[in-house]
Order: structure tokens, then C-alpha cells, then sequence
């Protein structure tokens, strides 16, 4: 929602460091690779790439300026580059914030097609547009349940009062009816999905608990928002 992008740069920024300038790091280097480009580092998550990105010039890119990134220029980049590349506008309170950190954390194109994978569209291009958003509010819970790792069935079945056997049955079925509880459903499942992408990464066995950790606070921070008497 419009109203949530304080809400969730805040978290984004809460799990991004300062400055740092390993030369093992791709995101370090200016051309997004080792040993290209100039290696300027990163500050608050925001790469070498996606600075350059931002100003344009690979030659404006400097140690200096990667050290010297605001709070208030990583909030510039972040919309610009993250949440409105994912619409975050128009998404549900929840769902917008798990694609945003996610988004920012591993990639918008990667975000978005998960998305619309885990929806079942037909049309997977990476852009959260009108048919994306309109399947988000109107595909039922039934077609996406099969997203759902079995984590997160178990805490969507304890969430929702049922037996926890890990089986998205008719029980749990009507129960996601009866609760209006298919947002949350959502939410769980593209985390299921993004689990699975972290445990993909090549990096998995040196920084995957800290990947599935900020994870599980991602999706902790989405359901208070979807619950919230704030909001409809």
C-alpha cells in the first residue's frame, strides 16, 4: 500500500549494514562482476552496481561516495529502484512488504516472477502491472496452496486453528474461507518460494541462516501488517 514504504524501508534498512569493501564480493566491484570495474564497496545494501545505476557514470562511483550514502539517498534509491519497480503502491499491506525486503535482498525481476509464478499466471515477465495486481486480489487461495513448503502449511494451519498435519486439505480449505484468510496464504507462500531461492544461492551454506532468518522477521513484519486493525 502507498502508506507502507516507511514501514517497510525501515525493516530493509534494519537488516542492511554500513560500509564494506571485500574484493571477494561481486556487489563490491562497479561492474557487478570481480575484478571489474573499480572495487568501491557497499553501504546499507546498496551495491556497486546499483549505484552506478543510480548516478548514471561508473567514473562517478567512487570509495568516497559509497562511504558517504545517507540514510536519506538510501530511501531515494530504495523507491525508486525497488518499490516502485514492484508497485509497491498497489500491492496488499503484507504482501508489499515481503516482495519489497525480498526484492531489494535478491532482485526485482526475481521477486516479481516469483510472484507470478506462485499465482499461476500464464504470462511470466517480471512486471507487477494490472493483470499481476488483479490476479493478487481475486485468484483463489486453491490455486496457489501448491507454493506452500511445509513450514509454512504447518503455520498457516496453527494460525488458523486446524490440525497442523502439513496437508492443505478441505478442512483447512474452508477454514481459509471462513477466516478470509487467503492473503495470508499468499504471504506464506511466496515465502515458501523465497525460502527455496535462498537455499538455491551458491552462498547458501555460508550465509544461509542469516537469509533464513531475516526471512522469518520479514514474514513476521508482513502478517502484523496484514493483520492490523488499520487496515482492510
Amino acid at each position: 500500500m502507498q502508506t507502507n514504504f516507511d514501514i517497510a524501508v525501515q525493516f530493509t534498512a534494519s537488516r542492511e549494514g554500513l560500509y564494506q569493501c571485500s574484493r571477494s564480493d561481486p556487489g563490491n566491484w562497479t561492474f557487478g562482476q570481480i575484478g571489474q570495474g573499480n572495487c568501491v564497496g557497499t553501504m546499507r545494501g546498496i551495491s556497486a552496481p546499483v549505484m552506478v545505476r543510480w548516478l548514471g557514470d561508473p567514473a562517478m562511483v567512487t570509495k568516497s561516495v559509497m562511504q558517504t550514502i545517507s540514510e536519506n539517498d538510501f530511501n531515494a534509491i530504495a523507491r525508486s529502484l525497488y518499490w516502485r519497480a514492484i508497485n509497491g503502491d498497489q500491492l496488499p499491506s503484507g504482501v508489499d512488504l515481503l516482495l519489497f525486503d525480498f526484492a531489494f535482498n535478491s532482485g526485482v525481476a526475481r521477486a516479481a516472477k516469483q510472484l507470478q509464478r506462485v499465482l499461476c499466471l500464464e504470462h511470466i515477465d517480471g512486471d507487477i502491472g494490472e493483470d499481476t495486481l488483479e490476479a493478487i486480489l481475486h485468484v483463489p487461495a486453491s490455486t496457489f496452496t501448491w507454493a506452500l513448503n511445509d513450514r509454512f502449511r504447518r503455520r498457516l494451519q496453527n494460525d488458523l486453528g486446524v490440525a497442523p498435519d502439513g496437508t492443505i486439505g478441505p478442512i483447512t480449505l474452508q477454514a481459509i474461507q471462513t477466516q478470509a484468510a487467503r492473503l495470508r496464504v499468499l504471504v506464506y507462500a511466496l515465502a515458501s518460494q523465497q525460502e527455496a531461492a535462498y537455499r538455491s544461492f551458491r552462498g547458501f551454506a555460508q550465509y544461509g541462516g542469516g537469509w533464513v532468518s531475516r526471512l522469518d522477521a520479514r514474514v513476521d513484519a508482513a502478517i502484523k501488517l496484514l493483520t492490523a486493525p488499520d487496515w482492510t
